[in-house]
């Protein structure tokens, strides 16, 4: 997963949150930001055509997009940027035109993104949790007097790469702080808690792991596809 941010010169609110795009081929979701800044001066911070900001993350990184037939991962920075916009566009210019050529002044993508002789390469690559890994990430406080850390690798209740994981982090790094330093009131950390409303489906997955069947979500996906088939076929 990464991110790229694209300038326009509309305020294109697309949803009061995220923006899932299930079927695009590179797996895109997006924000818009003008709706949360509110109070924030953009156009001091930069040219005064620019309306909003369009933040998008694309996580598929091996299926072939549609503008030039090829992954991400194979792309230039310039191909990574052209093949996210026309995938958006496919999208959202359905019933009405939300997103067009004229509208975009600029983009930035995360430099993290580096161009390699054989393609781009992620310098900055999302952690992903794995089992039985929380017990071997390392804790905020790593007992050395002038380090303390604080990423989505810290050990964490959240224990989930997520900006609730990140506030977490943040305040247990702050602990540490005052711990060592012996001063100041130290900031509230919180257990993870989770809605007793999930209990009889994280039940149910359980069982079917035991079982060795699949996901309840697998199944259901598969019998879309079918029914698809079916559709097109009449």
């Amino acid at each position: 997963m990464n991110g790229i941010q694209f300038y326009l010169t509309e305020n294109v609110t697309l949803s009061r949150g995220h923006q899932v795009y299930a079927d695009a081929p590179w797996a895109l979701t997006s924000i818009s930001q003008r709706q949360f800044w509110t109070d924030y001066n953009i156009e001091s911070r930069g040219p005064e055509s620019v309306e909003d900001v369009l933040s998008v993350i694309a996580s598929d990184w091996e299926t072939p997009g549609n503008l030039y037939g090829i992954p991400a991962k194979e792309c230039t920075r310039e191909e990574i940027s052209a093949e996210i916009w026309e995938q958006l566009k496919t999208h959202l210019n359905t019933k009405q035109t939300r997103l067009s050529d004229e509208m975009l002044i600029d983009y930035f993508l995360d430099p993290a993104i580096e161009e390699t002789e054989g393609g781009v390469k992620n310098r900055s690559p999302l952690l992903i949790n794995t089992v039985g890994s929380l017990k071997l990430r390392p804790s905020a406080n790593v007992g050395i007097e002038n380090l303390t850390l604080a990423s989505d690798y810290v050990r964490t209740n959240s224990d989930l790469a997520s900006m609730e994981s990140a506030n977490e982090a943040g305040r247990r790094a702050a602990n540490a702080f005052i711990q060592k330093q012996g001063m100041g009131r130290p900031a509230q950390i919180w257990e993870l808690e989770e809605p007793d409303l999930f209990e009889p489906f994280k039940l149910q997955e359980s069982i079917r792991y035991r079982l060795g069947l699949p996901h309840p979500a697998e199944v259901s996906q598969s019998l879309r596809s079918v029914s698809n088939k079916l559709l097109i076929n009449r």
